[in-house]
């Protein structure tokens, strides 16, 4: 094993015998019933982990569903890790588009999205702030991030809408 994959052992190994850690589900259970079924795709039951530690927040549940060749994967992400999803140049009106594909921040239902397509593979994904940290509170942002294959940019769009961005935010609100 190399250094890197020695040291990550190591962290892992660290944060699971932790006193702070949190092996119990309540941090994320209240989430999974935000990741719901839709028409037409199979999907696994929403899953979901709570690997925060004391001064560090980081919780995440997640689903990924299918049909036929398309695949939609979805995560609910509150915690440490949306700051490092959602980045602070992602500012409403941006946007950058090639012959290749297109990237973009836009508000759609009250809430900024940052999206980006690949034309030929038909792919991409989109991120949604929904609820933005805070330079005293770092670790209480949420976002949803999605990938997608198969789908049309429109069609990924509306499917991701699928799920209630409000009921989320108000459920991350909720966690303590």
């Amino acid at each position: 094993m190399n250094k890197s994959g020695l040291l990550f052992a190591a962290l892992l190994a660290l944060v699971l015998v932790s006193p702070a850690f949190r092996a119990e589900a309540t941090g994320y259970d209240a989430l999974l019933p935000l990741l719901v079924d839709l028409p037409g795709w199979e999907a696994e039951a929403a899953d979901g982990a709570d690997a925060s530690v004391e001064g560090m927040r980081a919780v995440t549940v997640y689903r990924t569903y299918e049909s036929g060749d398309r695949t939609f994967e979805v995560n609910l992400l509150f915690g440490t890790q949306a700051g490092m999803t959602w980045m602070p140049d992602y500012k409403e009106g941006w946007k950058m588009q090639t012959p290749e594909g297109l990237m973009e921040v836009k508000r759609i239902a009250g809430f900024l999205v940052y999206y980006m397509f690949e034309n030929e593979s038909n792919s991409g994904g989109i991120v949604v702030l929904i609820q933005e940290a805070t330079t005293a509170k770092p670790d209480t942002g949420a976002v949803f991030a999605v990938s997608f294959e198969g789908l049309a940019l429109d069609e990924a769009l509306k499917t991701a809408q699928r799920f209630s961005w409000a009921k989320m935010k108000e459920q991350v609100g909720r966690l303590k």
